[in-house]
């Protein structure tokens, strides 16, 4: 936990972010949980167990009282909803992203438009339909979850802030004080993955985030270590069922228009 990070946070139901204004939530909780509708660009959501992206016409949810922080990149414009407590205890109790129906958008618009004074029994409605909607919503691979032992923890973000395909094992190992197949062991028991499989996983946040900042493929597939942009585009296919602006683009014609 970060030090002096926890706070609860109060204020609105409903907080708009948008690429042009403070996109940024330091460590807090909630009582109750929270939705984040992201309507373009990308969305960042970050808990002690790992990190996750929350692309175009996805929808993150957060549990209550879970301590988190979030940020938006790629001119990211979006809603941040909070579910009411006694809501929240029905839906589930992880962190989850997932590609929401067409009817939980549109449940969910007139929710961040609404105030909480007004509008209670069509808002309860919604929120039912909502639920509903969640109960049914397929989730999506878009986590990189982190290692709690400190000394691979710091590896690790140092690896997720600037990844690279050639990051060698060897040295992520000696950087963290372990041999190599203690921390190879270590970190697949810490994450469920293998260092090779996280290391992808981390690769396409980082990817995704820059392309979309409207950042070329061919360059971002360089920096991030590949010589071959086909690799590269086959490796975010493999990922995330898509090559990374189809996936970016996904739905885009069915474009919201939450305006504040």
């Amino acid at each position: 936990m970060p030090a002096g990070a926890l706070h609860a946070q109060r204020g609105r139901s409903t907080n708009r972010f948008a690429a042009e204004g403070a996109a940024e939530a330091k460590w807090h909780v909630h009582a109750g949980g929270q939705f984040i509708l992201v309507e373009s660009g990308i969305s960042h959501l970050r808990t002690e167990l790992g990190s996750w992206i929350i692309p175009t016409r996805r929808v993150g949810w957060v549990p209550p009282r879970l301590l988190h922080a979030s940020r938006s990149s790629g001119r990211g414009t979006g809603w941040a909803i909070h579910v009411p407590v006694a809501l929240s205890k029905k839906l589930p109790a992880q962190v989850c992203v997932l590609r929401a129906s067409a009817l939980m958008i549109a449940a969910l618009e007139p929710i961040a438009r609404a105030t909480a004074s007004r509008h209670a029994s069509i808002r309860r409605l919604l929120w039912r339909v909502v639920a509903a909607e969640m109960r049914e919503a397929q989730a999506e691979a878009l986590l990189v979850p982190m290692p709690s032992d400190p000394r691979m923890r710091a590896t690790a973000e140092k690896l997720l802030s600037s990844p690279d395909i050639g990051a060698d094992v060897a040295r992520a190992a000696a950087r963290s004080g372990m041999s190599r197949r203690s921390f190879t062991r270590h970190f697949r028991q810490e994450t469920g993955m293998s260092f090779a499989s996280w290391q992808r996983a981390a690769i396409a946040h980082h990817a995704l985030e820059r392309i979309a900042a409207g950042q070329k493929v061919s360059a971002v597939a360089f920096d991030v270590g590949y010589s071959s942009v086909s690799a590269f585009v086959a490796m975010m296919h493999r990922q995330l069922g898509a090559a990374p602006r189809e996936f970016l683009n996904e739905h885009s014609e069915e474009y919201l228009s939450l305006s504040a």
